[in-house]
């Protein structure tokens, strides 16, 4: 089952991404590239894919790599119950904006919740079932995706194996990896070498 759970995951991000790239690279914004605007957007992304990258290797160090083995309530697990995937959903949207596509910037974010809410409710009936009323209590005491920050409370040491940080902190790189590849799409586009298919609102 929780493999099965991890490969959902990976299904829905590339989905959502590779739609993303697709239009980048095919699409063309009405959006000026050299206008104040697209550089705010830039800039606004920037920072929410720098607050993911942060958040989520954070997140896994609470995890200390015994995710499935005991139940997690403490850091950032304390304020919410999948720190991870609001991290991503800010990463998802820092993406969306350095894109420039207003379109996307609406759409990404909401095809993100609506991927990950059925996933959600998977791994919550796996958890249930795995920690039993321990798992419900904390659904009752700690919201599902959005933080609650006056809940946080966290333990004055954790075990880490580093083998998960090394993981998170290669995963928080890629995270990265969204602005260069726009950065190439606006020059393959204004060269000529790609001529965009449609125009995006």
């Amino acid at each position: 089952m929780a493999r099965s759970l991890n490969k959902s995951r990976m299904r829905n991000s590339r989905i959502v991404l590779a739609l993303v790239l697709c239009a980048a690279f095919f699409t063309k914004a009405l959006v000026g590239y050299e206008t104040p605007f697209h550089d705010m957007l830039d800039f606004a992304g920037y920072v929410l894919v720098a607050f993911c990258a942060l958040g989520r290797l954070y997140s896994t160090a609470f995890l200390g790599g015994f995710k499935n083995e005991k139940l997690i309530t403490y850091g950032a697990f304390s304020i919410c119950r999948n720190p991870l995937y609001f991290f991503s959903l800010l990463g998802m949207t820092g993406v969306a904006l350095i894109s420039a596509h207003l379109a996307i910037i609406i759409v990404m974010p909401l095809t993100f919740l609506v991927l990950y809410h059925f996933l959600i409710l998977r791994e919550e009936a796996f958890l249930k079932e795995t920690f039993g009323q321990a798992y419900l209590d904390y659904m009752d005491s700690t919201p599902r995706l959005f933080p609650n920050f006056r809940l946080y409370k966290a333990p004055h040491k954790v075990e880490v194996a580093p083998k998960y940080l090394k993981k998170a902190f290669l995963d928080a790189i890629w995270w990265f990896a969204a602005y260069p590849l726009f950065e190439f799409a606006e020059f393959l586009q204004e060269s000529g070498l790609i001529r965009p298919v449609l125009m995006l609102p």
